[in-house]
């Protein structure tokens, strides 16, 4: 079991009103209990790759059905995420069940996000234009490659997706305001069911479904994440969704905090194997696990930030 929980700390907490990939291909769903989308997830990035979301619509699809674009509720979140500043603490419950508290802050180009549970905490930042991905479970850091995060909201209503009602549950419509799209990939469909404050219209909550189109009864993977609150706002001044007033949370892009680790990518490759083993030895990753990934001293004098992490997030931490 340590391998699947671990691991699905890394499978979707994402972004902080949070995205995960979708893909078409059928073993994609267990490739959710594995731990080769980290960088994605805990550091926020989306990936642009074969299995994404992000995938272009089928002018068919776009032509054919309701888009996200006529969506009321949905808009509105998009533009709270399109404001200039705003931030957001979230929960996110894995398909295990385990949790992983979400807080982001956007200021403009700087961005900070920090995901923790019961097994560490892990994030990224950017800074006057500087980013970085940090992983305090690992003690590593390393600059960040890839532009600032998008959400799942953002990538709904940007990619167009159909609107559908497919599996959107009666008795939380009587509470919530719902809207829902589906991305379907080859035989791959990821249902998407955004519930909304009936006062507010801000989201509370959303619901992600994998599911394999030619699998009967599948029932597929949910992942829920639970918004705990949203600021939103210009010029330092945010409004709560009970109507207060905050000031924005600064001190958080201060990066002092990165001295403290290690950078990762600045490591020489005997550096990196000795600092990995020291940390697997901490984790309790043992040689028959590194031997199960296919990891030899070769490849670990040269492993990436991402397969680093994974592993010890894969294997470590018996939890």
């Amino acid at each position: 079991m340590k391998a699947n929980r671990l691991a699905a700390v890394l499978a979707a907490a994402v972004l902080v009103l949070g995205c995960t990939a979708c893909g078409s291909k059928k073993d994609n769903k267990d490739s959710k209990k594995t731990a080769d989308k980290k960088n994605k997830d805990t550091s926020s990035a989306v990936v642009n790759d074969d299995d994404s979301i992000d995938e272009t619509v089928t002018d068919e699809q776009t032509e054919s059905a309701l888009t996200a674009v006529d969506g009321q509720f949905i808009m509105q979140a998009y533009d709270v995420l399109q404001s200039g500043q705003y931030s957001v603490k979230l929960t996110y419950t894995d398909p295990s069940g385990l949790k992983t508290d979400i807080y982001r802050v956007v200021d403009g180009s700087d961005y900070y996000e920090l995901q923790k549970n019961e097994i560490g905490e892990s994030g990224c930042i950017c800074v006057n234009g500087t980013a970085y991905d940090f992983d305090n479970v690992c003690g590593i850091y390393r600059k960040r490659t890839s532009g600032k995060p998008e959400s799942i909201i953002e990538t709904v209503v940007e990619q167009k997706l159909p609107a559908t009602d497919t599996h959107i549950d009666p008795n939380e419509a009587a509470e919530y305001e719902v809207e829902e799209y589906t991305y379907t990939g080859g035989t791959y469909i990821t249902v998407m069911d955004f519930y909304f404050d009936k006062v507010t219209g801000l989201p509370a909550k959303y619901t992600t479904r994998y599911m394999v189109e030619e699998e009967n009864g599948d029932e597929g993977m949910t992942e829920t994440r639970t918004i705990k609150e949203i600021l939103y706002g210009a010029d330092g001044d945010l409004i709560a969704t009970d109507g207060e007033t905050h000031e924005l949370d600064r001190d958080v892009f201060d990066t002092a905090f990165l001295s403290k680790l290690a950078d990762f990518d600045a490591m020489t490759p005997e550096q990196k194997l000795g600092y990995c083993q020291a940390i697997f030895v901490t984790a309790e990753v043992t040689q028959e696990e590194l031997d199960k990934a296919g990891m030899t001293e070769d490849k670990l004098r040269n492993i990436s930030y991402e397969d680093f992490t994974s592993l010890v997030y894969t294997y470590g931490y018996d939890v």
